[in-house]
């Protein structure tokens, strides 16, 4: 949930007259474009935070790369993205798109291009996390690491065990600093969520942004569903007639979850070590029925997910077929794609393992109702991903990873 905090930093810029939310991105930065020549000079810094330009998720592309990315080159990347809808058509999610609404901020204050993730997380601490006392947020991973007080990551495999994952799998967070890279705890997302109810005001009485700059982080920009709309970095939704503002959050190993109802003047944050974990909405759902004295739905819902998540897990399992060594061997090799770069597909004790650099996973498969064999990664943090094993029209083996807009060709290199 660092999204709002980015988006906070904005409406206090705004405040100082560093911009406006409709000032066009190319003057803040003017080598900034992208693929849609109308459209660069005439995106905002408004919305590259509205989730509606129609550029989707494109999250492989520096989970890849993390390692060799900087926040100049994550706002270049933005020049190569294809706008899969009209502009305020559709919701789309793009993290890309919001670091670079958090970087262009950054150079509004003052910030330098060659210190620019730095210059944002000195910006951020100066401007929003000291004057609402978050005093135990950090982005430094090294200091987290040192610590004794923090909780290990944990994903699951697509046959629901638990694997715990490294630390160093979150630091491939850090290119993309404004869009989700803090670590925090639920005392001082208390003093965020309480800073928001009282319309921009501390707990220690200081204001911190205007309540007008604040108020439009709130304003539906681009409708989700029939009962949630996206602001600037929140969600605005209806449940059952209350009126929730709320922003959640997915690691490789964690998950949160913080959610406003300001009718009730209540804040609530839901932090868990897992990720992709389904307890975060049930606490806050369980949280409310009680508070409005409701009829519990929660042991319903908790009953209906156990079960279909045992049901995919059984009919997975009884799916799966071993990788023959002669099946797979003339796949075995390197291959590159020129967005996502090098892979590798390595056979080691009986095993077929995908190496991408920043990671590495085990690949298993499993067969269809058509009798074929298909391939897919069994590890987190990319568990239940597609591998297709192929030949494209002129014969050249590749593999396409992933599944329809976000889907990857990778050529072998022979």
């Amino acid at each position: 949930t660092t999204k709002p905090l980015t988006t906070m930093l904005m409406a206090r810029l705004v405040d100082e007259e560093r911009f406006e939310w409709d000032t066009p991105a190319v003057e803040i930065l003017p080598t900034f474009e992208v693929t849609a020549p109308n459209l660069t000079g005439a995106l905002t810094m408004r919305n590259l935070v509205c989730a509606c330009t129609g550029v989707p998720r494109r999250d492989f592309e520096w989970l890849f790369n993390a390692s060799e990315l900087d926040a100049e080159e994550v706002i270049e990347s933005v020049s190569e993205f294809e706008f899969f809808t009209d502009f305020g058509e559709a919701f789309q999610y793009s993290n890309q798109m919001v670091a670079t609404g958090g970087y262009l901020a950054t150079l509004a204050a003052g910030g330098e291009m060659e210190t620019l993730q730095s210059d944002y997380v000195a910006l951020l601490q100066n401007e929003i996390l000291d004057p609402m006392a978050m005093n135990a947020s950090t982005f430094d991973f090294e200091a987290v690491a040192a610590s004794d007080n923090y909780a290990h990551p944990y994903g699951q495999t697509p046959l629901a065990e638990m694997v715990e994952l490294p630390l160093s799998t979150e630091a491939l967070l850090l290119p993309l600093t404004p869009a989700g890279a803090m670590w925090s705890n639920v005392l001082d997302m208390a003093n965020f969520a309480r800073t928001n109810l009282d319309a921009g005001v501390a707990p220690s009485g200081d204001r911190v942004v205007s309540a007008d700059n604040l108020a439009v982080t709130w304003e539906p920009q681009i409708e989700i569903s029939a009962d949630a709309s996206y602001g600037l970095g929140w969600i605005i939704e209806q449940y059952k007639g209350l009126r929730i503002i709320s922003h959640a959050g997915n690691t490789f190993g964690f998950t949160s979850e913080l959610a406003l109802v300001p009718e009730a003047d209540l804040g609530i944050s839901i932090l868990t070590n897992q990720q992709g974990s389904a307890l975060n909405q049930i606490v806050r759902i369980r949280l409310l029925e009680l508070l409005y004295e409701q009829e519990s739905e929660v042991d319903e819902l908790i009953t209906f997910s156990l079960e279909r998540a045992e049901d995919a897990k059984q009919e997975l399992a009884a799916a799966l077929v071993p990788i023959e060594a002669d099946a797979i061997a003339a796949y075995l090799g390197d291959y590159d794609n020129d967005e996502l770069g090098a892979l590798s597909l390595i056979w080691e004790a009986d095993t077929l393992v995908m190496d991408a650099g920043e990671f590495q996973a085990e690949v298993r498969a499993r067969e269809t109702e058509d009798g074929e064999t298909v391939y897919f990664v069994y590890e987190p943090p990319f568990a239940g991903i597609g591998l297709d094993l192929s030949e494209d029209d002129a014969g050249q083996r590749v593999i396409n990873f992933g599944a329809g807009l976000v889907e990857y060709t990778f050529e072998k290199i022979e």
